[in-house]
């Protein structure tokens, strides 16, 4: 399954899948390959890890590379070379893609990362993706066709109406909609202001939302985001957790 979390920038996206990932590691389905695809690079340090180097960085040297071997083919350096930029921990890996395109034309470097991570996927049960407010990598398919789009709304109306701008995005580039959840981040179940974000991120889709959660309020992930401290170390009392219920049978 390839699962990309998607919505608007700060409304808890990173939050989301690194509560999403710790979801898939206790139901025992691993391994699992957790991208970071937002530029502002935030789910290694939500998963306690520090991320030396990017894929970014890697790409940007490679369009400049003087030593890669003449026997061997562009796209097979960069899947060696992209080795150093995975960070391993039982159970899941963490592949950081770091800052969007700079000066000059990537797409042939861009295909290259799309066919890297076509076959590196195939080594995975999951694939859990956090994307860019943009849906850059959606769009330019460097990630791949998902089987589940996780949208997570805010109470700021733009976040609901950017999920609804996005679900056209995906059906335009696609065709069709895959399996789609609403995220309602920081709303009470059943309460009306949930009732009308979910209307706003529905759009003009008919039945968008397989499913429909509501992650309340919890103290004791505050507390641990405020300290920096791994969500996957998250008390498994936590309400936040217990909101996204069971990801086994995903």
């Amino acid at each position: 399954m390839i699962a990309a979390v998607i919505g608007k920038g700060g409304v808890g996206k990173t939050t989301v899948a690194s509560l999403l990932l710790r979801r898939l590691l206790d139901a025992g389905e691993r391994p699992v390959l957790a991208i970071d695809a937002d530029p502002s690079s935030c789910l290694g340090s939500a998963l306690g890890l520090a991320v030396p180097r990017t894929l970014a960085e890697l790409r940007d040297g490679l369009r400049e590379a003087s030593d890669r071997p003449a026997s061997m083919s562009q796209g097979e350096y960069f899947a060696l070379r992209a080795e150093e930029v995975m960070i391993e921990r039982p159970g899941f890996d963490l592949l950081t893609m770091g800052h969007p395109e700079g000066k000059g034309c990537y797409c042939f470097v861009n295909n290259l990362i799309r066919d890297h991570l076509d076959r590196l996927a195939r080594s995975y049960r999951h694939v859990l993706l956090d994307c860019e407010a943009g849906l850059e990598h959606l769009s330019r398919r460097t990630a791949g066709r998902p089987d589940l789009l996780v949208c997570v709304v805010s109470r700021a109306r733009m976040a609901a109406e950017t999920i609804a701008r996005s679900l056209a995005l995906v059906r335009a580039l696609h065709g069709s909609l895959p399996r789609v959840e609403l995220v309602l981040n920081g709303f009470e179940p059943g309460e009306p202001a949930a009732l009308e974000a979910e209307a706003r991120a529905r759009g003009s889709e008919a039945e968008p939302f397989a499913r429909v959660l509501a992650l309340p309020r919890d103290e004791a992930l505050a507390r641990s985001e405020s300290a920096g401290a791994s969500l996957l170390a998250l008390d498994a009392a936590s309400p936040a957790l217990a909101a996204l219920g069971d990801w086994s049978a995903r």
